[in-house]
């Protein structure tokens, strides 16, 4: 049977725990931002704010989407990817 995770259990915990920017988590792994956005931009539970083009020159363009991270959501991410990691060099060096 699958447990619910904290804030799945309580949304208000979600919503106010740390978020951090694309940037932050950029320095923080030593990643490029866009590595970063391409890991967490489909990942469950990270907030997509969209900005919308309001210029001429770019109204036809896709609007621009900012990402805001929760440290939950974060901690997820590494954890699978870390676990995960070992699993395939295991399996290559076998």
């Amino acid at each position: 049977m699958a447990t619910l995770t904290t804030a799945a259990r309580d949304p208000l915990s979600l919503a106010t725990e740390r978020h951090y920017t694309v940037q932050e988590v950029a320095e923080m792994w030593a990643m490029s931002s866009q590595t970063v956005y391409r890991i967490f931009e489909d990942e469950a539970g990270t907030l997509k704010v969209s900005f919308p083009r309001l210029l001429s020159k770019q109204a036809k363009r896709a609007p621009r989407v900012s990402l805001r991270i929760p440290a939950s959501v974060l901690a997820r991410v590494h954890d699978n990817r870390s676990r995960g990691f070992g699993r395939e060099f295991q399996l290559r060096r076998s």
